[in-house]
């Protein structure tokens, strides 16, 4: 089979904060989860703008909680699907963030020809990989190579993310293997990564400058000179200091950075992340 925009459509749940110009992609269709601010519920990106949620976030008496679609409706909508195109794939939140991927997985199992992809990532670490996903079916490339291509994104990329503070990690329980970061002095800036689809330490900075560099020396110890690497950046409401590392990035000069829009960190993702958190996220192809 040909993987192109005749035969294949994506699903990708709404923690991939994509930019304007994906979601409104015909070939692709957006779900969003839901959070709750104590008995009230918001869908993510529909009802609740990054710009309302993160300032209920800094006002609300306790961390909201988020919450999936149930299997039900992945199956609908994989049915739905199914009926005009041969193939979909569904791409999802790291499973040890949610237990979205393993839901859309479960419903998979009633419905032909779906394939769930397990991102690894979050926010515009997804919104990479769907990037360079779309970019494929509007080529088209045989399903061996689209699916090999996918592997090869697990492998090989990057995301690397700046908080602002470590505290809602922590509270939300998603601090991974960073949780001896916690109560580190107020100057030192970690930079952490998302490996094995869990966030870690990659690198500590001291004060926003050096932190930045160390974003910007990440990519060019992980890539190669000449090469070409594609790139996004993430922000929660952040967007000077994302152009401060913008800046940084523009300044290389020995490989071709393709830089995609940049994604704004949503309410799931800002839940557990808070307020103000930068991202960078490379593959070289």
């Amino acid at each position: 089979m040909i993987v192109d925009r005749s035969t294949t459509a994506l699903v990708v749940d709404s923690t991939a904060d994509l930019p304007d110009e994906l979601v409104q992609d015909p070939n692709l269709t957006l779900v969003p989860l839901t959070v709750f601010f104590g008995e009230e519920a918001f869908l993510d990106w529909v009802e609740l703008t990054p710009d309302r949620f993160y300032e209920k976030l800094v006002s609300a008496p306790r961390l909201p909680t988020t919450s999936q679609p149930p299997p039900g409706v992945w199956a609908d909508l994989y049915r739905r699907l199914r009926e005009r195109y041969e193939r979909v794939y569904s791409v999802h939140l790291s499973a040890e963030f949610s237990g979205t991927c393993e839901t859309a997985r479960a419903a998979a199992q009633a419905v032909d020809g779906v394939t769930v992809v397990d991102s690894r990532l979050a926010t515009g670490g997804i919104a990479l990989l769907v990037d360079r996903m779309m970019d494929r079916i509007d080529r088209g490339v045989s399903q061996e190579e689209f699916d090999a291509y996918i592997e090869y994104f697990h492998a090989n990329k990057t995301f690397l993310f700046l908080p602002t503070t470590l505290d809602y990690l922590y509270k939300g329980g998603r601090i991974g293997r960073a949780s001896h970061l916690v109560g580190t002095l107020l100057n030192i800036k970690p930079v952490l990564t998302i490996e094995d689809g869990v966030a870690d330490e990659f690198k500590k900075a001291r004060g926003l400058r050096q932190a930045l560099a160390v974003m910007k020396d990440g990519l060019l110890k992980r890539t190669d000179p000449g090469s070409d690497v594609y790139a996004n950046l993430s922000h929660g409401l952040n967007r000077q200091v994302m152009e401060q590392l913008r800046a940084l990035l523009l300044e290389i000069s020995d490989r071709t950075l393709h830089l995609r829009p940049p994604s704004i960190v949503g309410s799931v993702i800002g839940t557990y992340i808070g307020p103000g958190a930068v991202g960078l996220c490379f593959i070289q192809e």
